[in-house]
């Protein structure tokens, strides 16, 4: 598929989705989306798309397939329901808690957010796209109110539509173009949502080329991932904790939070820093590939062209050492929660 083909059909969909989801309930949603689940894993290129990037990993089984595209049907589900949501005048917030409540429950675990947020730095929380992650984030901003930071998208529909679904839910975000500085850039608003306590979410798991992004060790490769929240974490000394998810037994998916990761500064020269902020990224990467072993059909990107680049071998984007280190995880990161 073109990248101009791929583009339309995202510009498309999106249009007809912001048309078209006020007028759709639950039931239609349901129909809808029961459809991407049961056609998804027999269209013959998306599905064999999928299939072939989750055997790079080794991480593909039929089971795991078919999983897959429920969980992304149940994510479009959450968007749709999101835009019908924000058409309504007086209860879409409401409507969209009640929504996300019965699809998403927190873990124990997630006591531990408000425990790092106490000590008055700000929190940031990172995880992978999880599937259903705008309901995801509407359950947790319910209980725990989060900042969350969108890359900037220069297509208008998709920016209306992102602005619609966060308003909805309730969640703060912050999206600002790359070239915008100062204090009401990017780095500035979210430095400045720290700095008020905010817990600030942040999801680095997109392959960078090695130019712009922290070298990890990811199952047998080396690969590079935006180091944005490990900097800021460094910088402020806001505790890092991360955010999973797994498979509830009464179907829902069941949020969970690691940490928290401080990543020490030994020195305080320009290579300490960046020390600290590899290491941090690396304790990022080891609980990522441990969430795609443990919950891989949870996984949202497993089509995303960067991604698949990466597990296809593209030497732009990921090494794979004839003598393969291992996790290069710190001995500071290794005693982490």
């Amino acid at each position: 598929m073109t990248r101009a083909l791929r583009r339309w059909i995202t510009r498309q969909s999106t249009a007809a989705a912001l048309r078209f989801a006020p007028y759709l309930g639950p039931r239609s949603t349901h129909r809808l989306t029961a459809l991407i689940a049961q056609l998804g894993p027999h269209l013959p290129v998306l599905g064999a798309h999928i299939a072939r990037n989750m055997r790079a990993l080794d991480l593909y089984t039929p089971p795991v397939h078919r999983e897959y595209f429920r969980q992304l049907a149940g994510h479009f589900a959450g968007a749709l329901q999101a835009l019908h949501c924000a058409a309504l005048p007086t209860r879409g917030t409401t409507a969209l808690a009640a929504f996300a409540a019965e699809r998403v429950a927190l873990d124990a675990s997630v006591e531990r957010l408000p425990a790092a947020a106490a000590r008055g730095r700000g929190v940031i929380l990172v995880g992978p796209h999880i599937a259903n992650y705008l309901l995801n984030l509407t359950h947790l901003n319910a209980w725990h109110p989060l900042t969350i930071y969108l890359r900037h998208s220069r297509d208008s529909q998709r920016l209306a539509a992102k602005a619609r679904w966060y308003a909805t839910s309730g969640v703060q975000w912050i999206s600002e173009p790359a070239d915008a500085g100062g204090a009401l850039g990017r780095l500035g608003r979210m430095s400045a949502a720290l700095a008020a306590g905010r817990t600030l979410f942040i999801t680095p798991d997109l392959p960078q080329k090695p130019a712009d992004g922290e070298p990890v060790s990811f199952f047998d490769r080396r690969i590079y991932l935006p180091g944005g929240a490990a900097l800021l974490a460094v910088r402020s000394g806001a505790p890092l904790l991360m955010l999973t998810a797994r498979r509830g037994d009464d179907g829902r998916q069941l949020l969970c939070i690691d940490g928290p990761f401080s990543a020490p500064v030994d020195g305080r020269d320009r290579a300490a820093r960046r020390a600290a902020v590899t290491a941090a990224m690396q304790w990022f990467a080891d609980r990522f590939a441990n969430f795609l072993r443990a919950e891989p059909a949870l996984w949202y990107l497993w089509g995303d062209k960067r991604w698949t680049r990466v597990l296809r071998g593209d030497a732009r984007y990921a090494e794979q050492p004839a003598a393969h280190p291992g996790s290069f995880e710190s001995p500071a990161s290794a005693g982490s929660a």
